[in-house]
This record gives C-alpha cells, structure tokens and sequence, in this order.
C-alpha cells in the first residue's frame, strides 16, 4: 500500500493561494484580454515594450471571440498574427481544457512566432507559469495549452478537442484546402465554442483562401470592398458576416495609428524595404492581383534590353550564373554578368539542351577561363551539385556557389528580378532572355514558363543578380509573391 506523506503548513498554503471560493484556479489574469495583453511585452523593432492592443486588434479579438469561423485578409507589420498567439496566451491562461493550434506556414515560421509568444508569457510571471521549455508547445501550469506546427498533413494528427485553430499565411499553404478538411475533425468536441480562423496577406484571385473569401458575401463583393478600404477617407477595416455565418475581415495599413499618419506610406515602404510596385501593393494595400498574368511588365523588360554581347576586358569585374539541366528538354543557360557603376550587364550567354554533362562542363569552363569571375553561381538541386563539385576541382581559384532552388527562395528571386529590371540595374542584349522574362507568368501559386516555354534564362538572371553585388544594393525580400 503506497503512504501518502501530508501536507506541510507550508504546501498547504501554497495550494490554497491557487484555490478561489469555489475551488477553483485563482489567477491575477485579466477578465478582458485587452488589460491582460497590456501586463504582457513583445518585442518592437529594437525595444521591448508592453502590448497594449490598437483599436482594431481589439475589435479583431472580439470578432473571433463571436463568431465559430473568421477569415481574415491583412496587410503586413499589423501584428494580427501576433495578436491571435496573444488571445489563444489569454485563454490558456484562464482555461484549464483550452487548446489551442497555430499553424504556420513552414517551420522558420512556426519557430519564429512560438519564440514571440513564448518571450511575452515569460514576461507575464505574476500571471503565467509554464510547465514545459518546449518552444513550440506551451503547457501553462493550472492552465490549457497552445502548440505551434508548420501547415503539414501531420500538423494536427492525434489532436482532439482542439479549443481554437488559426491558419496564419493561409494564402501561401499549398494544398491547404486538405489540410483544412483534415484539421476539423480535432475541433469536433468543442462543437460551436470551437473557433476558426483563416488568416492570410493576399495572393491573387484563386486558391482556397481567396475562394473562401469571396463565397457566401450576399451583397458584399470581396473586391469591391478592397477598394473601398484603401480609399483616403477609409479607417482601414471592413467587416461583415457571410449567409454561412463566417466572419470576414480586411485589415488595412490605414488602420494603424502610426502607418495611418503617413500619407504616402505605401511609397515610404517601398523605397525603406526596396520592394516593387506588384509586391508593395499586395502585401501592404490588399491588392488581389490577377491569379494568372505576367511577372515582368513588358515595359520593364524593353527598357533593359538594350545590351550587347561583349569579349572580356581585364578590367572587367565578372560573375558567372549557370541554370543546370542534362536530361528532357530544359537548357542549361550561363550569364556572365559584367558589374560595374552599381549595375550589372550581361555580355556573354552559353545556352544548350540535350548534351553531356562533360560537355556542359567543357564550355562553362572556358567562361570562366576567359572571364576570370569573381564567383560562379551554380543552381544544385539534381544534377547541379556534380556541377558544383567538378568545376570547384577544376577552378581551385574560383569561388563556385551552390544555390538552393525553394518555392520561396525562387519566388525571392523573381521578386529580385522585377526590381532591378524597375530600377534600370540591370541589362542584356535583345535575345531569348527579353522573350522568356515576357512570357514568365503566375498561376496561381506557381512562378512559371507558359506550357511548352522555358524559363532557364530567367533562374539564371535571378542566379546572377543573387551572386552579384546588386543583391546586397538591393537587400533581400520577407517575401515576394
């Protein structure tokens, strides 16, 4: 028989401390999340500083806490993600059976706001105790639970009652319509008190996000109110309930109290984060471009196009890009890049398909013999990293880069791309490159040649202006398309 040892006076008050009148967990957290998130701090550009909530992150806690589903489309920097990790914080706080599910999308992210929330439960003592040091899943002593999980089929699997779900990025998930069908079963238990939300920056005119935005408006038209928003006189929010009882949400620039006093903030991020007119009016002014056009404005392109071949000078400063490809019918393309005065000009192009793998060698090898580069950029998914490897054995003395092709390392690429081909700092002569950078298009979540076209000349370009002092003019993007 186990002995069960007493209570000490001491262990007896502790306990007792925790206990109100009912027996129930005591806690100092606030009845209103507003005041509860206000004794919490969050990081702010270099400061920390407490997290007392604008006025629309208060209405946006409010509209989830009223309705079982809320879709959410937002510009950047507004902090709603934040605000949502926040409320779910609250809740578990105050909810011994809360259980809450962020789902990111990829795991740099997850990591990134489970690190956030975990900073400002750790700054909360007198309200917050954590049972766990896993980062991404927090277990509140006395309370519920919230865990962190990129959006993969797995990212819910062997969960059930599930309190709350929010799809941060929702636009950007692929196949999130699976993963939102495989999901909702977890919330089964918590029947009607379940809450869900679909939360995203836009990306064009399709996908599940855009689809379940547009649907079951009535008289609202989703783009219509778009417009409406980014108007002078509007405050930067629209809301309105669906005919299936969904909440929706658009959260504009012109809601925050410090973006809002800048009139031409759109133009004041542009130039601050170097990006493009397509890129700036997506991800801060809720424009839903068109799901399938072309990247590249022809305009940008001709302006740029007026290069010309050249051999190579000893004064010359070089870099050399190579898009690999041995088998089908892709090409492997090399530029060489010529950089000087804070731009870059191609002046020589290698462009073969259906040859060896010696041979491609052979002739990029003699571009570097003849160009000297600084550094060769070399694509090595597949068979790029033989590339990588022979020419590093060959060319000691060179500096041979393997370069990484990801949905987001190609789509920061592209986004690189258009910018220079705005700011005029970067040329090429009038050939397959003008041809293939008109064609280029987005479908939907893909960055792509037109069927039976190629984009080999493109990822090269995007290759060259990566390896190139051009990239560390222009910065690096959070995100393109």
């Amino acid at each position: 028989m186990a002995i069960v040892q007493p209570l000490l006076p001491r262990g007896r008050a502790k306990i007792a401390a925790r206990l109100d009148r009912r027996g129930n967990l005591a806690s100092n957290v606030p009845d209103s999340w507003a005041e509860f998130a206000a004794r919490t701090k969050i990081r702010s550009g270099s400061k920390v500083i407490n997290f007392v909530p604008y006025w629309y992150q208060e209405k946006l806690v409010e509209t989830v806490e009223n309705n079982y589903g809320t879709a959410v489309v937002k510009g950047r920097q507004l902090g709603c993600t934040e605000t949502m990790a926040s409320y779910m914080l609250w809740r578990a706080a105050r909810e011994p059976g809360f259980l809450g599910v962020v789902l990111s999308k990829g795991f740099a992210d997850t990591s990134n706001i489970a690190k956030r929330i975990r900073a400002m439960a750790d700054s909360a003592p007198d309200m917050i105790n954590l049972q766990t040091k896993n980062l991404t899943d927090l277990v509140l002593e006395g309370g519920g639970r919230i865990l962190f999980r990129p959006s993969t089929p797995n990212g819910v699997r062997g969960l059930e009652s599930v309190s709350m779900l929010v799809f941060d990025e929702a636009a950007f998930v692929p196949s999130i319509d699976l993963l939102y069908t495989a999901a909702l079963p977890a919330t089964e238990m918590c029947g009607e008190d379940a809450r869900i939300v679909l939360m995203s920056t836009p990306w064009g005119r399709s996908g599940f996000f855009f689809e379940r935005l547009a649907a079951n408006n009535g008289s609202y038209d989703l783009l219509e109110e778009a417009e409406k928003i980014r108007t002078p006189d509007s405050n930067g929010w629209r809301s309105w309930i669906d005919t299936a009882g969904w909440a929706k949400v658009l959260i504009h620039w012109r809601a925050h109290p410090i973006y809002s006093s800048d009139p031409n903030y759109i133009e004041t991020i542009k130039l601050r984060k170097q990006l493009t007119d397509t890129t700036a009016r997506q991800e801060y002014d809720l424009e839903f471009e068109n799901s399938e056009q072309n990247v590249f404005p022809a305009e940008y392109v001709r302006r740029c196009s007026g290069g010309s071949y050249e051999v190579p000078n000893s004064e010359g400063t070089y870099y050399i890009s190579v898009d690999t490809s041995t088998t089908g019918g892709d090409y492997t393309v090399a530029l060489v890049g010529r950089y000087e005065g804070g731009k870059i000009r191609v002046v020589e192009m290698f462009r073969k398909r259906k040859m060896t793998l010696d041979y491609y060698l052979l002739k990029i090898g003699e571009l570097i013999e003849a160009y000297k580069p600084i550094t060769v950029g070399i694509e090595r998914n597949g068979v790029g990293q033989v590339f990588v490897e022979q020419l590093t054995k060959r060319y000691p003395g060179v500096r041979v880069e393997g370069l990484l092709t990801t949905r987001e390392s190609k789509s920061e690429m592209v986004t690189r791309i258009l910018y220079c081909l705005e700011q005029e700092a970067v040329s090429f002569p009038p050939s397959v490159i003008v041809d293939e950078l008109m064609a280029f298009r987005r479908d939907g979540m893909k960055l792509e040649a037109p069927p039976g076209q190629h984009d080999d000349t493109v990822m090269s370009l995007g290759f060259l202006l990566t390896i190139s002092p051009v990239r560390r003019q222009i910065g690096s993007f959070d995100l393109s398309f």
